[in-house]
């Protein structure tokens, strides 16, 4: 079956049935403008994996999938995992491609598909530009080192599956549908941990994964297990966090019935003595590193004139490095972080506390701090950005913005703040974390009077202006009644 369509920008240029193992050859008109073709999959059956490709699709058969990359076509095998309605391929512009949907058990169900011409660059680690399912669309999640960053409690591959932040101690009502999954994102504390359920559980199932960039694994029904009214999962979470080193997980729910359910669960957590050594370990450590500390301040005075020349130094490196970087993102993926050069935090930890905020979205919450509208490691504008990277802004706890990017690798180098110099240390960090309410972009230090002056500045500005008329019209009464005199 053969069919010919045309770039009609803003919805599908394509849309149509598909029925399983039969092939579909669709033939394109070439356009300048065209860089991918994006194909999202609405599919009835749980059973059913969709092929694109620039070749003949019918020597394959459905045993030949797996979650490896094949080289000759293409195909989203992560939802299918996860039993998702949809998927998503995006491949390389070509005038000719061939659809065939493969099913693992016959079902005789069919399929539907929206196809769309992008003029977006082909990344073929980025699926439609980290944004999911959604097509044109666009989400809070980026492509940065030529892979996913996912925001908003996205994840997977390119983002496409959404979870709810949950925290210890609280029990929420959660709705699972017939045969889904359902996602939660949770922040560990310590690995002694259970989940708990109040009404009866059948035939639900549970799975959890370690977060990473990328997302190449999540939870799926190979690796779940049976939930109970009472599970604890201490040992699965020491067994695989031998392997990782992320402190959150996302926990996968299954419901495995032919109906949907409400289930009530909660996570609970408890100190045990492996958390009491910990904490002695940490404290021996503090002790340890506030005698270096204390050694290191003896010779801070003789060095202060070459540190400041080497501040400038650094400051155009990074400025160099973040241009080309901009220009270039395949460069990132094979860099070597000399220790030489690198002397500032660990970038798991910076991505961990210094969160990426889009500029706009910030300053409609605080307009004073709207002052800084160029960032001053790169010197360019985050108000008025030329990309998507370029609008994405991190915030210092001494209050002061910069692009996400130009901040993370200003603290791979160093270890304050690049405005005012304010030096960091991991404990002050750790300590005053979240300095900022991510989810309302509320500022958690109340008592500040700067913040205070920034969040009303513009309220006090309009007060000044309303003095100064009233001044002004008092002087016009007084000459007006001179000249009559």
């Amino acid at each position: 079956m053969t069919l010919f369509i045309f770039i009609i920008k803003g919805k599908p240029n394509q849309s149509g049935t598909l029925e399983t193992n039969i092939e579909y050859q669709i033939n394109l008109d070439y356009s300048s403008k065209a860089n991918s073709i994006i194909i999202k999959f609405y599919l009835y059956s749980q059973n059913v994996v969709c092929l694109v490709s620039q070749t003949n699709l019918d020597q394959v058969l459905f045993t030949d999938l797996t979650d490896s990359k094949s080289e000759s076509f293409s195909y989203d095998y992560q939802s299918y995992l996860a039993n998702s309605a949809y998927q998503l391929v995006e491949i390389e512009f070509q005038t000719i491609i061939y659809i065939r949907c493969l099913e693992s058990h016959q079902n005789s169900e069919k399929s539907s598909y929206d196809l769309y011409i992008s003029e977006t660059p082909f990344i073929d680690t980025c699926n439609n530009d980290c944004n999911g399912y959604n097509y044109p669309e666009i989400q809070n999640s980026v492509c940065l080192s030529m892979y996913c960053n996912c925001l908003d409690l996205n994840f997977g591959l390119y983002c496409q599956f959404q979870s709810s932040k949950i925290y210890s101690n609280i029990y929420y009502k959660l709705t699972i549908e017939s045969y889904k999954w359902i996602y939660l994102k949770y922040e560990l504390s310590t690995t002694n941990i259970e989940f708990q359920c109040i009404n009866e559980v059948q035939d639900v199932f549970y799975s959890f994964v370690f977060q990473k960039t990328p997302q190449k694994i999540i939870p799926t029904i190979e690796n779940s297990q049976k939930l109970k009214s009472i599970t604890n999962i201490q040992e699965q979470l020491i067994n695989n966090q031998t392997n990782n080193n992320a402190d959150v997980i996302y926990i996968g729910l299954y419901n495995n019935q032919s109906k949907t359910i409400d289930l009530q669960f909660k996570i609970v957590t408890y100190n045990d003595d492996n958390n009491e050594s910990m904490f002695e370990r940490n404290k021996i450590i503090i002790i340890i590193t506030a005698c270096v500390i204390a050694t290191l301040l003896l010779f801070a005075i003789g060095i202060s004139a070459l540190r400041t020349r080497k501040q400038k130094q650094i400051r155009k490196q990074v400025q160099e490095d973040i241009r080309r970087n901009l220009n270039n993102d395949q460069q990132q993926t094979n860099r070597v972080f000399n220790p030489a050069i690198y002397k500032g935090f660990q970038i798991r930890f910076i991505k961990d506390h210094f969160k990426a905020h889009y500029y706009d979205k910030f300053i409609l919450v605080y307009p004073g701090l709207s002052q800084f509208q160029e960032c001053a490691v790169c010197l360019e504008q985050m108000n008025k950005a030329n990309n998507k990277l370029q609008r994405i802004c991190s915030v210092t706890p001494c209050f002061h913005i910069f692009h996400y990017i130009c901040l993370q690798e200003w603290l791979l180098r160093q270890k304050n703040c690049p405005f005012c110099r304010t030096e960091y240390t991991r404990k002050k960090i750790i300590q005053d974390f979240p300095w900022l309410d991510i989810g309302n972009l509320q500022i958690k230090n109340t008592d500040s009077n700067y913040l205070s002056r920034m969040k009303n500045q513009i309220e006090s500005v309009n007060e000044s202006r309303i003095e100064l008329n009233n001044h002004q019209q008092i002087q016009q009464t007084h000459q007006l009644e001179e000249i009559k005199d």
